[in-house]
This record gives structure tokens, sequence and C-alpha cells, in this order.
């Protein structure tokens, strides 16, 4: 699921030993579960998958930042 991060976000599965640390401003693919926990969390939300032309476009740009 992709999702724009609107504040930082760490998560890990569940008794998992290790975290994720999301950065505000980052627009990933992520797995579901972090999905649905950064969306309930009110950190971030549901954004569609950009084409292959959009991201080749972020990429070019020197003030995108993954």
């Amino acid at each position: 699921m992709w999702i724009a991060f609107s504040k930082d976000f760490d998560w890990g599965p569940e008794g998992a030993m290790w975290r994720i640390a999301y950065k505000a401003g980052m627009r990933v693919n992520v797995p579901t579960e972090a999905a649905a926990a950064a969306v309930q969390a009110g950190c971030a939300v549901e954004i569609k998958a950009p084409t292959r032309a959009e991201a080749a476009e972020l990429v070019a740009d020197p003030y995108w930042r993954a």
C-alpha cells in the first residue's frame, strides 16, 4: 500500500526486535500492517501508486527526498 507520511513514524511487526523509521515527507510502498498502523495513528494518508513516469520525475528532482 502506498502512503505519504506527515509525521515521523516507527513500525515493527508485533514481537519483532527491530523497527523501521519512516520520516515525515516520505511517500513509499509499505506493508499493509504498517500502513494501517500509520494511518490510524494519524501519521500518514493513503495515496495512489505513482506511475513509472511520475517516479522518474521525482528521482530527477534534486529537491525531492524519499
